[in-house]
């Protein structure tokens, strides 16, 4: 008999009252009362009927519990999502209006899979809103990627800054397309990571390469790093809504489809 039942089963027999004999007869062995109290329960019915009553309320005390634990961790990621640093079109990798009303920024590692699964996914989503939305990528390498996601996220900042926003974006998706994902990187190896650079605009490898070497880009995406740790992102992909007038913001973890994050453009815009 589970626990649910043993409860109940004693409620039930307190609310019996008193009983003689409690026990049964150790000299003749015949049943004690409580045993006659459950026999005549079980048999009209009322020991099941009880059971699953309680069986009942156990699981919408549960489901209760989960509702207010999920609504808490709602709240805790709106809070943390406010620590979200300004869009700045100076510094920022925007796609889209760079003056639209909210950005949805988007935390990402390049040698994730189920950031290559979603990375279009931001771009469709912001399509329906006439500039009233953009895009914004923030890098957030995941340690377990091993240095190829780090090399992969300064070769994309160093194509923005070589050949700008549009050659970033084009190199970040190319770069989506064609990795093995999980730390694995380009076939190709480094051959491959400056052909793309180069199908996305970069006309300079040389330069290219020395930038990737260079300390600023490094302390940029750790700068990435820290702001989305800060802003409550623990992994990849991990989206902020941001309403750019107001400062509203609003969290949304995982590879989510396209319709999840036009809800929440709309919810933020309404803000």
């Amino acid at each position: 008999m589970n626990k649910i039942c043993l409860n109940l089963l004693v409620v039930l027999v307190m609310a019996a009252g008193p009983l003689s004999g409690f026990a049964a007869d150790k000299k003749t062995g015949t049943p004690s009362d409580i045993d006659k109290l459950i026999k005549r329960m079980e048999q009209s019915g009322a020991l099941d009927a009880a059971i699953d009553r309680g069986i009942q309320r156990q699981m919408e005390r549960q489901a209760e519990a989960q509702r207010k634990q999920e609504e808490e961790q709602q709240r805790l990621q709106a809070e943390a999502a406010k620590n979200a640093r300004a869009v700045d079109v100076n510094r920022d990798r925007v796609l889209g209006n760079m003056q639209a009303d909210v950005s949805v920024i988007v935390y990402s590692d390049l040698e994730c899979p189920y950031c290559k699964h979603f990375a279009q996914t931001p771009e469709q989503a912001v399509a329906g809103f006439d500039g009233k939305a953009n895009v914004v990528f923030r890098h957030y390498p995941l340690p377990f990627h091993g240095e190829i996601a780090k090399r992969a996220a300064y070769y994309a900042e160093c194509v923005g800054r070589q050949a700008g926003s549009k050659a970033f974006f084009a190199f970040v998706g190319d770069w989506f397309k064609l990795t093995k994902t999980n730390g694995q990187g380009l076939e190709g190896g480094d051959a491959q990571i400056r052909e793309v650079a180069q199908a996305a605009g970069v006309k300079d490898v040389a330069s290219l390469d020395a930038c990737a070497r260079d300390a600023a880009i490094a302390q940029l995406v750790e700068d990435d790093l820290a702001d989305g740790t800060r802003s409550g992102v623990n992994g990849t992909p991990g989206t902020i809504i941001r309403n750019n007038k107001t400062g509203v913001s609003l969290a949304i973890s995982g590879a989510v489809p396209a319709e999840v994050l036009e809800q929440g453009i709309r919810k933020v815009l309404a803000n």
